[in-house]
């Protein structure tokens, strides 16, 4: 009789069961990504008047509202305009608002009270680094007279407000932070500490956290941006405006992105642990996905002149490998005191392999931002934070290294008394190495915040961000030149922006922007710069909306110029108009 051994059945092929967990993480993090993607629009940028209406200089019967017309779309929330009347009173309180279905343009009633002679008019923005853009212009109300001069506004931050919204703003990180590291911790490196009300108690803080604090900043932003002081603090469209924003839409994608994230943590706290380091893996490599698009909100909700992919790559990377390690070591120091016997010799290897995975990327970024941070040999303030960084690096990866040696050396058996924990020797000197390690875990999160914040002019990201032109932080009014075809309803205006930029030591870079006001329809313009004795040159001008274009120029020389525009009807019919120009 011959026995035939069944042939055991293979274990390490992945069952469907398996199979329907890695396409829930997968939706779960593409779900992440989904969210952010939707709800994050694109940079706007620095917003320039183009037009207003009233125009700069022209004299009217009598406005019913002041209107300014820029390039973009701005959020009439965060401006602020000024109208001082022919006796030097100011007559207008209210802040501006956006007409319906003209996101570029912002108005403010005049009063129903009003006196011939000549208005001025001041406003100011917040630009991309939340510095003022402004500018001022006249208009005449039936005839000119003497102008009482353009309103002062203040564009200095309440000590309150400015200290409130950077609290709340590193608050945030901080959140983001140990929530990443958190749900990491649970789901890569101990996934047994899930059911520990000490955990559960972390990852539900730290969700709280990021909630409150983005909603913090979302509600103080919009006085920091607007120089408001305290009093005027609570004003809605205040709200309003933040919220139409490029910061705001970030803090908005960041609160919807917080719904899959959610709902991805719930299913990893209540799942059973993972005892395969492939499910570990795969359960980490969830965390990182959704921890990266969370993290990306940092860098799309802060002030900032462009935003690059490597930038946010960088700012991504950061964040992350600052999370593992602070929270890492907070969970270390608190699990140490905890009755679990395996809390030292399971999690600790692990990790500390994270961990110095982790040290690894934030000495490469440190590095990167090093190399790149300055062309000058005289060190920075921003040069010694990344030394610093550097070598609370050092510090950290010194800290995992003597933990793991002592872990080595002299195994540890936690008693099982209360008391017996707290006389350990071996547990004491576990828990003060963590605790010096989470300090400075610590110390290291706040320096990577730092870094980003006070991110220098020459910066590391394949660019170079320059501070805000002058031409743009104070406007000049637009040059309003009248036209007229001589047919019918050929009459109208153009509005002429002109921004100087030096290119070179003795030319010029003009960015050119004409609108059209009035006029038969459909009017075609072209523009060339006009110097006696040389020949003109043209001016490219491309369509950039409804009776709006915009082109570029380089003028060769300093001295008189003459901008000329020429204008076509539909009918044929067409005239041209000038505009002194001194290059200098």
């Amino acid at each position: 009789m011959t026995i035939v051994d069944e042939r055991p059945q293979r274990t390490d092929r992945p069952s469907p069961a398996q199979g329907r967990k890695v396409l829930g993480l997968l939706l779960v993090v593409l779900g992440c990504w989904a969210t952010l993607l939707i709800s994050t629009p694109a940079q706007s940028g620095d917003p320039v008047l183009r037009t207003t209406s009233p125009g700069n200089s022209e004299t009217v019967k009598s406005p019913d509202d002041v209107e300014l017309t820029f390039d973009r779309p701005v959020p009439a929330g965060l401006a602020t305009v000024r109208i001082i009347n022919p006796p030097g009173e100011q007559v207008v309180f209210r802040r501006p608002v956006n007409p319906p279905d003209r996101p570029d343009t912002i108005s403010v009633p005049m009063p129903k009270t009003r006196f011939g002679g000549t208005y001025t008019v001041a406003w100011t923005l917040p630009s991309q680094h939340l510095e003022p853009l402004s500018g001022a212009f006249t208009f005449d109300v039936f005839q000119p007279t003497s102008s009482a001069g353009a309103p002062e506004i203040e564009t200095r931050r309440d000590p309150f407000i400015a200290a409130f919204h950077t609290t709340a703003r590193f608050a945030a990180v901080a959140a983001m932070a140990v929530l990443i590291g958190a749900a990491f911790f649970v789901a890569a490196l101990w996934p047994a500490g899930a059911v520990l009300p000490t955990v559960r108690r972390v990852v539900t803080g730290a969700w709280i956290g990021v909630v409150v604090s983005t909603l913090a900043v979302l509600v103080s932003f919009g006085p920091y941006a607007a120089w408001v002081p305290l009093g005027d603090a609570f004003d809605p469209q205040l709200l309003w405006g933040t919220l139409r924003s490029d910061t705001g839409a970030g803090l908005l994608s960041r609160l919807l992105l917080l719904l899959p994230i959610t709902l991805g943590l719930v299913e990893l706290m209540a799942a059973p642990p993972a005892e395969r380091q492939r499910e570990r893996a795969l359960r980490g490599g969830a965390v990182l996905g959704c921890g990266a698009a969370l993290a990306a909100t940092w860098s799309l909700a802060r002030p900032h002149s462009e935003l690059t992919p490597l930038s946010l790559a960088v700012d991504v990377v950061l964040l992350m490998s600052a999370a593992v390690p602070v929270t890492g070591l907070g969970m270390l120091w608190l699990l140490l005191g905890g009755k679990d016997r395996s809390a030292p010799h399971t999690y600790v290897p692990r990790w500390s392999r994270a961990t110095g995975a982790c040290a690894g990327s934030l000495a490469l970024v440190a590095l990167y931002h090093l190399w790149h941070s300055t062309d000058s040999t005289v060190p920075t303030s921003h040069t010694w934070l990344l030394i610093g960084l550097l070598a609370l690096i050092g510090l950290l990866a010194g800290t995992i290294a003597v933990l793991r040696l002592q872990l080595h050396r002299r195994p540890a058996e936690p008693p099982q008394s209360k008391a017996d924990r707290r006389r350990s020797p071996e547990l004491t000197r576990y828990r003060n190495l963590a605790a010096g390690g989470a300090g400075l875990a610590a110390l290291l999160l706040i320096a990577t915040a730092l870094l980003v914040v006070t991110r220098p002019p020459h910066t590391a990201h394949a660019q170079r961000i320059e501070p805000t032109p002058s031409s743009l932080r104070r406007q000049l009014p637009p040059f309003r030149l009248p036209f007229d075809t001589g047919k019918p309803g050929g009459s109208g205006a153009v509005d002429l922006v002109l921004l100087p930029g030096a290119d070179g030591p003795d030319r010029v870079h003009l960015d050119t922007r004409v609108s059209v006001r009035g006029g038969p329809g459909d009017v075609a313009v072209t523009a060339e710069l006009r110097r006696p004795g040389r020949a003109p040159i043209p001016v490219r001008l491309t369509e950039a909306g409804p009776g709006y274009s915009r082109g570029t120029a380089t003028v060769p020389g300093h001295g008189d110029w003459e901008l000329a525009l020429t204008l076509r009807a539909p009918d044929g019919s067409r005239q041209t108009v000038t505009q002194p120009l001194d290059v200098r």
